[in-house]
């Protein structure tokens, strides 16, 4: 006896057998995507230790190259330098031979089973959000900000009452009970901001993208107060009073030039500004030619792997190079 089934039956059963097959091609394809996440898992953690290490290397050899001055320049510190990634001599020097530290690399340097690459920036080349006299905040609020003059005290309030150590909010400015009511809620620093980013929560510039950018792009919440003249761009030196671009672009020309050279006393500002009819002096008490506070990324590779690290360096003298944070990004 012979069965046969229907044309409708047949159709089921077709239907059934495609659904079991996507069903497997579903769990087959899972289950190598998680075999490969997982191998790729275990090589991590297998070079974990190896990626902080070469990290931590890059960071005492910036330690170590922040810590050498070139003769001469022990009072200064400028872009054309080791640390910069400068060429470490000025071309009136360019004879003169290299010392051996100033000739280590630190791009692709060779440890162990991997590389590191090393990039030390000066935090001094921008001004520091926490110690900006009001007169100067008022001044890049109205001038580079574009804030009316009567909307100014909102900021300038708001930014007081989240650096305060209390909750009690200036007439225009802002506390915790504002920020609460937001979502989703949140506290009123009262302390010194530790990331410009944190201008993004404070009243008036959090609704303001194109102001916060400003101050993004040439502020910083660590540094030690001044601004390096050496350093700072064009772009930074504007935001001072008395400042446009050509006189900022002068300035920066300057330091780089074979008359001027990089700035060995505050007072040289005078100089470049003297074909503009101006003296140093409105401007001399915000700059300085040293820094102190530097950040360094570490880029460490173990074959195709790589990872970043930062970490932040206070100098407090060449043999007191202090780390305030180490991390991974």
């Amino acid at each position: 006896m012979t069965f046969r089934l229907a044309k409708h039956d047949r159709g089921i059963a077709l239907i059934i057998v495609m659904i079991i097959i996507a069903a497997l091609t579903i769990v087959v394809t899972g289950f190598a995507y998680s075999m490969r996440v997982e191998a790729k898992l275990a090589r991590n953690t297998r070079f974990n230790p190896d990626m902080d290490w070469l990290g931590r290397s890059g960071v005492e050899l910036a330690r170590y190259l922040l810590s050498k001055r070139a003769r001469g320049e022990e009072q200064m510190d400028a872009l054309h330098q080791k640390w910069a990634g400068g060429p470490c001599r000025l071309p009136t020097d360019a004879t003169d031979e290299l010392e051996p530290w100033e000739e280590l690399e630190m791009t692709n340097v060779k440890l162990g089973n991997g590389t590191f690459s090393i990039k030390i920036t000066d935090m001094e080349r921008k001004l520091n959000i926490n110690s900006a006299p009001e007169p100067l905040l008022r001044f890049i609020l109205e001038m580079h900000g574009g804030v009316d003059a009567i909307d100014v005290d909102v900021y300038i309030d708001s930014l007081r009452d989240w650096m305060d150590p209390d909750e009690n909010a200036g007439l225009n400015g802002a506390e915790s009970d504002v920020y609460l009511s937001e979502s989703p809620p949140y506290y009123s620093k009262n302390g010194p901001l530790d990331h410009i980013t944190e201008l993004k929560l404070v009243q008036g510039f959090r609704e303001n993208p194109s102001l916060y950018s400003v101050f993004a792009k040439n502020f910083t919440a660590i540094s030690g107060g001044l601004i390096n003249v050496n350093t700072a761009s064009a772009q930074v030196l504007e935001l001072l009073p008395g400042m446009d671009p050509d006189i900022a672009n002068e300035i920066v020309m300057f330091r780089t030039s074979p008359e001027g050279g990089p700035y060995r006393n505050p007072n040289q500002i005078g100089v470049p500004l003297e074909r503009f009819g101006m003296n140093g002096s409105s401007i001399q008490q915000f700059l300085a030619i040293e820094s102190a506070t530097f950040e360094v990324e570490v880029t460490a590779k173990i074959g195709s792997d790589s990872r970043k690290y930062i970490s932040l360096l206070r100098r407090l003298s060449p043999k007191d190079i202090r780390i305030l944070y180490f991390h991974s990004q």
